[in-house]
């Protein structure tokens, strides 16, 4: 008898044993992929949905608690470290019912290297932008130093008060696209908000990054992957808030004139930005007549096992976040080959609401974002309707791009960085990467 039970524990438990590693092995199955890129549903996406709204919710119990008072410490320029890629950024994009447009972005590196961008989109003048577009490089020190502000070619942004007031100063040239014509300008914005903030790794709705990682290959690479998520997260911290940017605009021959435009803010730091890994991504920035702002994305970042990851939230005018729960727009049915369509229809879902967004491009302006250009953006400046409502906004496409930064270019760099370019050049020719720079 004693035997028996034991021969049929060591049944049982086998059965078990051998059922888990079956689970396992079909797992690990790709989805059919589209394009060879983006998965759909497999045979276990159910499962697999289920298993890591499971593992989202205790991962997030453990790790997402920093609270509201404790963002006061980040909400100024990082001390950047010893890591080569260290990067510190913030970015403002903005607009009204006037059809009134803005985007300012600048991100710091080590050795004084910063990356900017200011495009400013009127009804009477199009596009204005800093001269040098679409290359961003620019040089604040002689590289033995660090820049310490948010601070370059004329641009100047700073917090007046911790996840309430920051300012963006602006004074120098602007050139009119296509035109060429310059034109001097000043800005003076203050950007106000009596919002929380939202956090990409808290607030992000768990039924999104469920989705996206249900639909992957749960291989030897997505469990160590899984299992250092933590030092990830540690290595990248992005949140945004909503708010209001006024104040004053002086242009050449147009004089003083007041700018009043809803503005979303971000800031993002952290040791690697990953652009390498990155496909692609889209990224709506949505102002509607009614005060409601939308941020609706998609990104694809296949090496971390997210090659199809839909974000964003719905804030409403009194400043309360509805994060997005579901989201039909696809990235390979919009703009795959490398050229963004100027028209984009699609349905967002809140865990309320229903929306139908009407997107019609009325500019697009291009940059390059790396060292070495390793990624190209097509900046779009658009009106849109959404359930009948209309706004404006501007949206990031977000490709690859393996041609490089033009030697012309780079000829105007400081030496004391043309050097370093060559440096890492001869270490390219000897290890089997992309030239990914550390800039």
């Amino acid at each position: 008898m004693t035997e028996y039970i034991v021969i049929s524990m060591g049944l049982a438990v086998g059965s078990f044993v051998g059922f888990f590693l079956l689970i396992l092995l079909l797992l690990r199955l790709n989805s059919k992929k589209i394009f060879g890129i983006y998965p759909r549903k497999g045979l276990f996406y159910h499962l697999k949905y289920g298993i890591a709204l499971v593992v989202l919710k205790y991962m997030r119990s453990k790790l997402c608690h920093r609270k509201e008072e404790e963002m006061a410490s980040l909400e100024r320029p990082q001390v950047m470290s010893e890591h080569p890629k260290s990067y510190d950024v913030v970015s403002f994009m903005a607009a009204n019912v006037k059809g009134e447009k803005l985007l300012v972005t600048l991100e710091r590196r080590r050795r004084g290297i910063i990356k900017a961008c200011l495009f400013l989109w009127l009804p009477d003048y199009g596009r204005l932008a800093f001269p040098k577009m679409p290359d961003m490089f620019y040089f604040t020190t002689n590289g033995e130093e660090e820049n310490t502000e948010f601070k370059g070619n004329g641009l100047h942004i700073y917090p007046k008060e911790p996840m309430k007031s920051w300012c963006i100063k602006y004074e120098g040239a602007l050139e009119q696209v296509p035109e060429n014509k310059l034109f001097q300008v000043k800005l003076d914005l203050e950007f106000t908000s009596t919002a929380r903030h939202f956090d990409y790794n808290r607030d992000l709705s768990s039924s999104l990054i469920a989705d996206a990682t249900a639909r992957e290959a749960w291989n030897e690479a997505f469990y160590i992957m899984c299992m250092n998520v933590d030092k990830i997260l540690d290595n990248r911290t992005h949140y945004e808030q909503v708010g209001n940017l006024k104040g004053d605009l002086m242009v050449e021959e147009r004089g003083r004139t007041t700018l009043n435009m809803n503005c979303i803010r971000d800031h993002s730091f952290g040791t690697d930005r990953c652009l390498s890994t990155i496909n692609r991504y889209v990224y709506f920035s949505l102002f509607l007549e009614d005060g409601t702002t939308m941020v609706v994305g998609n990104l694809s970042q296949p090496s971390f096992f997210l090659s199809s990851l839909k974000v964003g939230y719905v804030c409403t005018s009194q400043g309360e976040y509805e994060p997005i729960t579901k989201c039909n727009f696809e990235l390979y049915s919009y703009g795959e080959k490398g050229v963004p369509p100027n028209h984009q229809n699609f349905v967002v879902h809140t865990a309320e609401m229903k929306y139908f967004v009407q997107i019609k491009v009325e500019d697009c302006a291009i940059r390059y974002i790396g060292g070495n250009w390793e990624s190209k953006v097509y900046n779009q400046f658009f009106s849109c309707t959404v359930n009948g409502k209309q706004g404006h906004g501007i949206t990031e496409y977000l490709y690859r791009h393996h041609g490089g930064r033009p030697e012309e270019v780079c000829g105007q760099d400081p030496e004391w960085y043309q050097r370093i370019r060559k440096f890492e050049r001869t270490l390219s020719k000897y290890e089997d990467d992309d030239e990914e720079f550390f800039f």
